[in-house]
Parts: structure tokens; C-alpha cells; sequence
């Protein structure tokens, strides 16, 4: 579901421990597959690209919005928690930033 955030499936959890879905439910359930934001720790936040949010029970991670990408849903398992209200907002000036013109 948008805003959840799961347990990474990767092997690099020391770094990457969570994803974020930020694709709509509506696109993910046609596609089997879900557009994520890794949240990383143990890097320092960055202005608007790389802001810090809350995961519930863990703390503060950086919403790596550089390094989006898809997955299939099958691989996300066992959410941890969803997004705040204030964190969600911290999205789409992130990916604007990201790929908009420089």
C-alpha cells in the first residue's frame, strides 16, 4: 500500500533497512510491481532530496529519493508501519528535485 514501509529484501539491510512504497495502489495492483524509496541509515540527510522520516518503532532514516526504484510486490513483506502526514509531504519535492529540470 502507498506510504507503507517494509522490511528491505536486499542484502544490504545494515544500510538499507526499510523501503517505502510511493507508487499509488491503484497503479501497483495492475502492474504486480510497486515504485520504492529506500530509507537509509547512517547518512546525513540532504535538503529537500534526502529528508529525514520517522519510522515507527526505529526512528529517523533518510528517504533516499535518488535511488528510487521498482520492485514486485510479492517481495515486500510485513510492514512496519505507514508514512506521517508531515513525512509524505517530504515526497514529491524530493522526486521533483530529482528528476526536474536543474
Amino acid at each position: 500500500m502507498q506510504y507503507s514501509i517494509y522490511p528491505s529484501p536486499g542484502s544490504n539491510k545494515k544500510d538499507i533497512p526499510f523501503l517505502v512504497v510511493v507508487q499509488n495502489n491503484h497503479i501497483s495492483s495492475r502492474t504486480g510491481a510497486s515504485v520504492v524509496i529506500p530509507l537509509r541509515a547512517n547518512v546525513p540527510p540532504i535538503e529537500v532530496m534526502n529528508p529525514l522520516v520517522d519510522v515507527p518503532g526505529h526512528g529517523s532514516l533518510v528517504l533516499s529519493a535518488d535511488e528510487i526504484f521498482a520492485i514486485e510486490n510479492a517481495r515486500l513483506r510485513h510492514p512496519v508501519g505507514s508514512l506521517s502526514m508531515e513525512d509524505r509531504l517530504k515526497i514529491k519535492p524530493a522526486i521533483d528535485l530529482v528528476i526536474g529540470d536543474f
